[in-house]
């Protein structure tokens, strides 16, 4: 019996942002030069180049780890007492931020609510399971999700099975009662498959569908509002 329904983030239920730099990650470093600014002047560009050095390590650290490493590399002469401020402002950075939601996301949650089923995100991102909570908080579908694990709180990435066996022990579920829904083949189908959960691929590239195809199980929705229709199908299987 189905009991709740993990979905990924980025780019399942909420839009990831195009360009160099995202507008959170500026939103986070701004709040850094304002608490670090107090003590010492701090040039936005050579944040910005501190950050990008780090960027491939993204996710798999804390939030505030990060940023101390930032810091770290700038090589500025501060107070202990400040740099903790100043990791502190980073972690809640980007807590106003507010983005696109991916069409039938909120349908979508509104209908596993409805069900009765437990709702978690399970994502690699650098943000704080808090801080990803008042995202979705301001984009309108906070209220929707019972659970965040994020990769930066627990320090492992998807797909290790491990980040998804820390979301079934919080929800106290077995992993074949949760059905995993996600846009990667290798992050989500094949991570949740392995930890034993049902996954169903959000095919928004048909790449990711082909490498995925022979995973056992697997069901493939085009849109999210697919997806009611197989979280309908094995609620009743």
């Amino acid at each position: 019996m189905i009991k709740a329904v993990t979905l990924d983030l980025w780019d399942t239920i909420i839009q990831r942002e195009q360009g160099p730099i995202e507008p959170y990650v500026i939103m986070e470093l701004e709040s850094i030069i304002k608490t670090i600014g107090r003590a010492i002047k701090v040039d936005m560009d050579e944040l910005i180049k501190a950050y990008n050095s780090l960027v491939e390590y993204r996710g798999v650290f804390n939030p505030r780890v990060y940023a101390k490493l930032i810091i770290a590399l700038l090589g500025l002469d501060i107070g202990a007492n400040i740099v903790e401020e100043a990791l502190i402002a980073y972690e809640n950075g980007g807590s106003q931020y507010k983005p696109r939601l991916i069409d039938g996301a909120r349908e979508l949650l509104q209908y596993a609510k409805s069900m009765g089923l437990k709702v978690a995100v399970i994502t690699n991102t650098h943000f704080s399971s808090g801080t990803v909570h008042k995202i979705l908080m301001n984009s309108g579908i906070g209220e929707y999700i019972d659970l965040v694990v994020s990769s930066a709180d627990y320090e492992v990435l998807k797909p290790h099975p491990r980040i998804f066996q820390i979301a079934l022990q919080q929800l106290n579920i077995n992993p074949h009662e949760a059905i995993h829904i996600g846009d990667s083949c290798i992050r989500d189908v094949l991570g949740a498959y392995v930890a034993g959960l049902k996954p169903v691929l959000y095919a928004r590239r048909q790449k990711s569908v082909d490498k995925c195809i022979r995973i056992p199980g697997l069901r493939v929705v085009y849109s999210l509002r697919d997806a009611i229709n197989v979280v309908e199908e094995l609620l009743h299987a």
